[in-house]
């Protein structure tokens, strides 16, 4: 039998989780089973075994998955321009898969102490990622640009909710109320 490369072996995994991913946002965490996730991502029972030992690491890695590394950047790069940052920030939160399992990995946070610590420290960082680029526009430092990335992430995550419930929101205005705050 031929060695699978890492490649291939990183491939699968993720096909799975986007399986995983795709069932979570239609169906939700709890309505989802393993047998959903083995049907969906179109491999064997065993190879989905191979990678995540039961439903809830599958539900974590998809978490992890789902919260990204889009904005992280070493604190020693050169911060990005602000009106990137805010519309990789609304775009992130106007995906409606992406929304409605973010608005999941909420509500199972509020159960679990992994996914709030994920949650939290994720926050953490997205808010540090955006002050920087706060500070490079507004020239502000420190707690002032801190504080106006905190409340604009906790808009987002505001915003983030609304769309995975279906409720319209003026994006441009709301876009615009976001770069007031940046810059006031």
């Amino acid at each position: 039998m031929a060695k699978l490369t890492e490649q291939h072996l990183r491939d699968r995994r993720q096909a799975i989780l986007e399986a995983a991913a795709a069932l979570f946002a239609q169906q939700g965490f709890s309505d989802t089973s393993m047998a959903d996730i083995v049907e969906a991502s179109g491999v064997a029972t065993g190879t989905v075994y191979r990678y995540f030992d039961n439903k809830d690491a599958v539900v974590m890695a998809t978490c992890e998955s789902a919260l990204g590394v889009l904005f992280d950047d070493p604190s020693d790069s050169e911060p990005v321009p602000l009106d990137q940052a805010m519309n990789a920030l609304v775009a992130a939160a106007t995906t409606l898969r992406r929304s409605q399992i973010s608005s999941q990995v909420w509500a199972k946070g509020t159960s679990s102490a992994r996914l709030q610590s994920m949650i939290a420290e994720r926050h953490v960082r997205v808010c540090r990622w955006l002050a920087r680029s706060i500070d490079r526009t507004s020239g502000d430092p420190g707690s002032a640009a801190q504080q106006r990335a905190e409340l604009i992430v906790c808009a987002v995550s505001g915003l983030q909710m609304r769309v995975a419930s279906g409720v319209e929101v003026d994006i441009d205005a709301f876009r615009a109320g976001l770069f007031q705050i940046a810059r006031s």
